[in-house]
Formats: structure tokens, sequence, C-alpha cells
């Protein structure tokens, strides 16, 4: 639950106090409620039975329904549209929610409820990932190469945005159990479906999602999941993060991997909102095709109107025993015993239509990335017609209409001439110093009509806007601060359509400092080109390790030098050589492991020298820096990319200094 600050409780007392002689609020007196902070936040402690739902029209809020101190005890305002209330008086929430369903500002008034995710126990001993050649995404993991980003957003109980096969397809969602942007999925539940959408393909760990190298990513709204395998989600947040997902124009698909079989206006007030902001809305079908109890009974939010209900196969094309079968199931996809990534960073084999939905999710996702004017029902409508047919001829009540098949759907679709920045440079190579003036250009095709361009960039976490939408399609500015940008441009089209392209990694020093050169032998390559000053010298995602390295320094007027050392595989550590040398081996198919590196001369006190390395398994590691070891020891892990940046003496780092080596 969000915690309001005690400054808002004191300015409500002061002015209560203020206003009103000492003693005119005496026990048992009221106050109509003007705003939430007035009255106790939610928190662990408040009993979801006492809690309604109140979803406002037209930017009503609390203040509108004529609500005391008499009446409730507690509230939490979730986003512009929703609130949760809490009664005062248990007794009296049926009356309360016949009360607020008769305001004219009240669109939907419900008591709370939990929803439960659709996922089943695990079971870690089968095939791994088998799942995506089924649906055909090992034809389609690299055919699609859109520029702007298509964001699904995964309403479940959070995501590990660390995990290494996740964390480079993330952007931000929201918390509403805790009531902020930054993410923990201590359930599990939604990482492990957030993995089936967009786990990072072609990166040498682990798995892909179905969207492959899409530009695709997750955006995580947690909406419940307080332990380990906790499955229940608050359906007041749910309805929150279904509005604030609509609300966003990045968002175009949204997955829903849980479900119930009660009434709730409210859900389905909220269904249709996304719905209508042109949404495509998948969910679980339900995992209760085999109890006798609610087996062929019509789960939500899966069997509403503009929803895909997703039902599970298993490895060998049947109808998984557990999946939900009536007469409004869509689709279906893999759903049993399915591979995927964890919130402990690992990967493990779950069970569930919560998995079919997101593989289907992430498909939809794919169509809209390769043609973005596809429209939610053009999309469903073709994943329908180009489904496997199993089961009874024709749509059935267990299959839908079959089993997705992305690859013979994306073999149909044909993309519009899409808006599309082609290229988008700086006039200056990175490392430049305080002062320098910048000159931003970029070129846009495609789309419709004419452009605007839109000029910003983002420095420590803060977005700063260069230039406005303007015809203009360059920008000029002077940085104020050093540290590592990201610049970027925006092109809107007449049609309302963006696309966004960045320049990373653009660093900005304070003063001038000496150069410093490299080049690696990368295993199958040879000697790559000489790079200097922050650039990656060897690969990433090619799985090529480092065999050697050769570094010298660059300077007019400093007396500086450069020595360095490196592990070798099968050797270990070996001497220090400078200048220019060659450390590690040639020919003799060793990789390097790990590095040092130090400056010498008489002027090597004036400056650091920071490093970083891309390792196995890893990824980019922390910068170490002057002399600390950078990679890994005794793990057996290759080398496959390194920068190496000198700063003037007590200069920030370029990035995190974390975790630079790591030794077994």
């Amino acid at each position: 639950m969000r915690f309001k600050k005690a400054l808002v409780l004191l300015l409500v007392m002061v002015l209560v106090c203020g206003s009103c002689p000492l003693g005119v609020l005496a026990e048992g007196q009221t106050m109509v409620i003007q705003s939430l902070d007035e009255v106790a936040n939610l928190d662990a402690s408040s009993d979801i039975t006492d809690q309604i739902i109140v979803i406002y029209k037209n930017q009503s809020t609390i203040g509108s329904l004529g609500l005391t101190t008499q009446d409730i005890k507690g509230g939490e305002s979730l986003n512009a549209q929703v609130d949760l209330i809490e009664v005062a008086d248990s007794a009296d929430v049926d009356a309360l929610v016949a009360q607020l369903s008769e305001n004219p500002n009240v669109l939907v008034a419900e008591k709370n409820s939990y929803l439960q995710t659709s996922a089943l126990p695990n079971d870690p001993d089968l095939s791994k990932a088998w799942q995506f050649e089924r649906v055909g995404a090992d034809e389609t993991w690299n055919k699609v190469d859109n520029s702007e980003t298509v964001v699904v957003a995964v309403i479940d109980t959070g995501l590990n945005t660390q995990h290494p096969d996740l964390a480079d397809n993330v952007v931000t969602g929201y918390d509403y159990v805790e009531g902020t942007t930054e993410m923990v999925d201590l359930s599990g539940h939604g990482t492990l479906v957030s993995g089936c959408v967009a786990a990072v393909a072609n990166n040498g760990i682990g798995m892909a999602g179905i969207t492959g190298t899409a530009n695709i990513k997750v955006a995580p709204y947690r909406v419940g999941g307080l332990s380990d395998g906790d499955k229940n989600l608050d359906v007041g947040y749910i309805c929150a993060a279904l509005y604030e997902a609509a609300a966003r124009t990045d968002v175009k698909v949204i997955n829903m991997s849980f479900g119930g079989y009660m009434v709730s206006a409210a859900l389905r007030t909220a269904v249709e909102n996304a719905a209508n902001a042109g949404k495509v809305l998948v969910a679980a079908a339900g995992n209760e095709g085999s109890n006798a109890n609610y087996s062929g009974e019509l789960a939500v939010p899966a069997s509403y109107n503009n929803v895909i209900s997703v039902g599970a196969t298993d490895n060998t094309n049947n109808i998984a025993y557990f999946s939900q079968h009536n007469s409004l199931v869509d689709l279906c996809a893999p759903g049993q015993k399915i591979y995927s990534t964890t919130h402990d960073g690992a990967y493990e084999e779950s069970s569930g239509t919560s998995f079919a939905s997101p593989i289907t999710a992430g498909a939809c996702a794919v169509l809209i990335a390769a043609d973005h004017t596809m429209t939610s029902q053009q999309v469903e409508t073709l994943l329908k017609e180009t489904a496997l047919d199993f089961g009874a001829k024709g749509r059935d009540d267990y299959y839908g209409y079959g089993m997705i098949q992305l690859d013979a759907a994306l073999a149909q679709v044909t993309p519009s001439n899409p808006l599309t920045i082609d290229a988008f440079t700086v006039d200056k190579p990175t490392g430049q110093t305080l002062g320098t003036q910048l000159t931003l250009t970029a070129t846009a095709s495609g789309g419709e009509g004419n452009y605007q361009y839109g000029f910003y960039y983002e420095l420590n976490g803060q977005t700063t806007t260069i230039q406005d939408y303007s015809s203009t399609a360059t920008a000029v500015f002077t940085p104020t601060a050093a540290g590592i940008y990201t610049l970027s441009v925006q092109v809107l089209d007449e049609k309302g359509n963006t696309v966004k392209k960045s320049i990373v990694n653009y660093v900005i020093k304070e003063k001038a400092a000496p150069t410093i050169e490299y080049r690696t032998h990368v295993q199958n390559v040879g000697w790559q080109s000489v790079v200097a000053d922050g650039a990656v010298s060897g690969t990433e995602g090619k799985s090529l390790r480092l065999e050697a390295i050769e570094i010298n320094t660059i300077t007019k007027n400093d007396d500086l030098g450069v020595k360095y050392k490196t592990h070798v595989q099968n050797i270990g550590w070996q001497n220090f050589v400078a200048d220019g040398a060659l450390s590690g081996t040639e020919g003799q198919s060793l990789r390097l492991e790990a590095i040092a590196i130090e400056l010498s001369g008489n002027d090597a006190d004036l400056f650091d020298v920071y490093y970083q390395v891309h390792a196995q398994n890893v990824g980019w590691m922390g910068w170490a820096c002057n002399g600390q070891p950078a990679g890994t020891a005794g793990f057996g892990y290759r080398l496959e990319g390194i920068r190496i940046e000198i700063v003037p003496k007590g200069s920030a780092a370029p990035g995190s200094t974390v975790n630079p080596y790591i030794e077994k």
C-alpha cells in the first residue's frame, strides 16, 4: 500500500483546528470527506470484504460523493478513475454500495474481491521451451524489426526487473500494492508470465520470449501477490491498472493471466474502457476444466466481449486436462509444462492457461510491430484465420478456433508504409567536454503527411527537453553537466503516429583527459579495429571469446602510460605488459576471463582509468578502476567485450561500479 506523507495529515489537522474552536470536533462528530488524504490509508490489516471499488464518471472525485468519516474509515486513490474505500462498519457495506451506485458521479461501485492467477504447480523434469516451436515462433523470432516500441502491459504479481533475461525488455509500469514504480515480484507468477512474452532473444543466455528480437517490451503492473506463490490479485487494483494501461499510447496489448467466476461490473467496465481505447486484450480461459464444480463455466475477464480467451495445450497438441472449455474460448496455445523466467533470476517449468495467454499476447504484439496500423479486431481475426485446427472441425469449446500459428499469421501481414527515423546523428563523437555545442540531426520517412521533431536527453534518470515538437529536423544544445547521456528524437506525423530513436552512452567529460585506445583479438574474427574512450571492443550476444588485448594512451601534454594484465584460461593471471604490448594469447584458442588496468607515468595520479567487461552468462558487469580486477575467475566464463575510459582524478564513474569482478 502506498503511504501518504505525514505532512498531508498535519495540514489537514491544522486546517480543521484553525477553523474550529478547541473541542468542537468532539468524539462522535463527523466530517464530510473531500479527499482520501483525510482518512486512514489502506494497509495489510484492511479487510478486503470491507472495501468498495468506486469508478468515477467525468473526472469526479471522492468529494462529490457526500461521504463522511462516519461512513468510511479509510481509502486509497489508485488513479483519476478508481478509488478504494473502506467502510467504517462492516454491516454497512451492501447499503453503501447501493447508495453509491445511485450517485450520478459514479460509473460503478461494488465490493472489492480477489481474482486468482491461472497457474498450476510446477513440474521441473521435462524438456525446455518447446512451446515456441509449436506456434511457429522459431520461424519469426528475427523477422520483425520495428523502430517504434510496442508495449505489452502484464497485469499480474509484478516482475523481477533485474532478471538477466528480461531486464532489457522492461519499461516502467506500476506497483499498486506498494504505490510505486519500483517493481518487485514476491509471488513469482508475473515473472513467469512476462518471460513467455519478452525474454530477451539472441543474448546467449536462458530462453527467448515469443516476441524474439522485435522491439517489444513488457510494462508490469503489480496488483497482488504478497508472498511466494500467493495467487490473490486485488480486483480494485486490476481495474486501476486497466485504466492506466488503456491511457498509454505505447501499450498496444494487455495480458490478464487471472480469472474468476463472479459477476463484477467494475472489472467489466475497466475491460470495456481498455477495449474502447483500441487495446488487444488477452486473458487466460481458466484452469477449472476438470473441476466438477466449474467445468464448462465462463471465467472472467476471459469471457467478456473484446477479450481473446485462450485455452492451454500440452506438448502433444492435446488440450490440457485442466484447461477450461466453454462457448467463448477463442484460441489455444501451449500452457502445460512451460519453461520460463522466475522471480529469483532463474528458470522453471509451470503449467496453466496463465502461460497460454501471454504466448498469445506476445504473438499479437508481433503482428502489431509488423504493421502498426492493425486494429485489435484485425489482430484477433488474423490469429483465428491462421490457427491450426484441432478437435472438432471448425471452432469448438476446447480449442476455440485452434492453436495460434504466429508464422502463418505474420506471413499474411502486409505492412503499411511505417513512420521511420532513417538517421539520427550528433555532429561530434562521444567524449566531448563541458561547454561543447552539439548539433542533433534527424531524418524521417514513411508515415502520413508532414513531420514534427522533438529532441531531448536523459541524464541520471531525468529527461530534459532540448527542443519541443517543431518542423525543424535539427536541434542545438550545450551540455551543462558531465555524465553519460542518452540523446533522443521523437518524430510525429499528421496521423498522430510517433517513432523514437536514441543515441546511448554519449559521454560528456568535466574536462579534457588523455585518449585511451585499444583493440581486441576475437575468436573466429581476429584483431578488431582500434577504438577509443569508452567504445566497445569485442562482441556482444555472439558467444565469441576475447583472446588478447592491446592498450595504449594518446596524449600530448601529460606524461601518462598504461600497463595491464589478463587472466587467461588454463594459465591464470599473466604478468603486466605496457603501452600497446599484447596481453593474452593468439592462435591458442584460450579465452580471456578477467583484466586489470593501471595508469603509469609521472601524471598517473591526475587521472583515473575505468574499464567494464561483458562476461558470458553475466552481461555487462560494473566498472572497475585503477588496477581492480574486472571479469570472473573460477567460473569458466569468457570475456566478450570491453570498454575503457580515462577521466580526471575524482570524476564520477562512467556507470555503476557494483560487481565488476566475481570469483569462485
